[in-house]
């Protein structure tokens, strides 16, 4: 079928112009730093942290990464911020979207991935020596992945790492995407026939090739969350080993989210991750909007979790979520901005504990 028109970018991935002599000159500071400090001699499980873009993934792996030896990854697919030394190593699919690759591509993902969990090579990882994420010596560290959803099962099976599977609203996030000018990503998956015959029946494929073509922006915006997640939110009840995490439980259930984190992935530095997500992410100080910065900063958590709503009409709404019904997915309703967790058969949080310590104390406050 013929392509249709794409979700146009402002003037480049992120949708903000760069300088081009900044970004070398940043790049090769990076790339200094990753060869000669932060080492990893891994000694403990990874941590595989799987995400849509603006779905609060670099908060939730920055959470992670406050952790004594915990190092991260941010993005190692992401062909647009893979240096010229990493592209070469990895398989190239349409618009950055790693799906069902063949026997040649999954060799090369794995040497990739095998060489990142070693230590060996470096991609996105730490860099601010004055972050309370960069640690001199690492024995663990995190891959947070937006590329490779689909590839979640494939991950589990020859890696073997504890799985964290997070997701947002996707009105929500869809907004947050548009807001940088990025381009869309389910197109990728639609070009990738092993994908299509494995999620998508009868006229699923045409029906999605019409939203690109003549649906809304938000219907567009929305169609990616769907294409990028339906893998994983399909085979979340058949992997109870998976922790699923949301962005709106993160937001208001903080204190057992935490909790829950420390005990599964077997973390110690609880309250400084408690501290740690009430600052902004560096994503979020980048490329978040004014407004939305400030809500950050005031603990305004309600208002964070649900101010999407002041942007989208009620027929807005239902066609986004009939384009959901369309998939089968029923996370997310219409009327709660929180997710149903037994959807994907997980216990819903919301039976916090009794907050006893000044961090505890402080995020509850601000939550209320």
């Amino acid at each position: 079928m013929q392509d249709p028109h794409p979700c146009t970018p402002t003037q480049d991935h992120t949708g903000q112009a760069k300088d081009h002599w900044r970004a070398a000159w940043t790049l090769c500071v990076k790339e200094f730093i990753w060869r000669y400090f932060g080492d990893l001699k891994p000694t403990k499980r990874p941590i595989f942290l799987y995400a849509s873009r603006r779905s609060g993934s670099s908060l939730l792996m920055e959470v992670l990464s406050v952790n004594r030896g915990v190092t991260f990854s941010d993005q190692p697919f992401c062909l647009y911020t893979a240096s010229s030394a990493n592209i070469n190593r990895l398989p190239l699919f349409p618009y950055g979207q790693i799906a069902y690759p063949d026997a040649e591509e999954e060799q090369m993902l794995y040497q990739y991935v095998a060489a990142l969990l070693r230590g060996d090579i470096k991609a996105n990882g730490p860099w601010k020596l004055w972050s309370d994420t960069f640690h001199w010596r690492n024995n663990r560290i995190c891959l947070k992945i937006t590329d490779a959803k689909s590839m979640i099962d494939w991950f589990d099976a020859r890696f073997e790492p504890n799985t964290l599977v997070l997701t947002r609203h996707p009105i929500a996030q869809a907004l947050s995407v548009d807001n940088v000018g990025w381009l869309c990503t389910g197109k990728g998956l639609l070009r990738n026939p092993t994908y299509v015959r494995t999620w998508l029946d009868g006229e699923l494929p045409s029906f999605c090739w019409q939203i690109y073509r003549d649906g809304s922006m938000l219907e567009r915006r929305v169609l990616d969350w769907c294409l990028e997640n339906l893998p994983m939110l399909r085979q979340l009840p058949q992997h109870p080993h998976w922790l699923f995490v949301s962005y709106e439980d993160l937001m208001t259930h903080t204190v057992e989210v935490i909790d829950v984190l420390c005990q599964r992935l077997e973390l110690t530095d609880r309250e400084r991750m408690l501290a740690r997500i009430r600052r902004p992410s560096r994503s979020t100080r980048r490329e978040s909007t004014p407004e939305r910065k400030r809500m950050i900063r005031r603990g305004d958590r309600q208002q964070l979790r649900s101010s999407w709503r002041q942007h989208v009409s009620d027929q807005q709404v239902d066609a986004c979520f009939q384009l959901l019904e369309r998939f089968g997915i029923d996370l997310y309703s219409r009327d709660s901005d929180m997710p149903d967790g037994t959807s994907v058969c997980r216990t819903s949080f919301g039976h916090a504990a009794t907050c006893s310590t000044p961090a505890e104390q402080a995020i509850e406050k601000t939550v209320r």
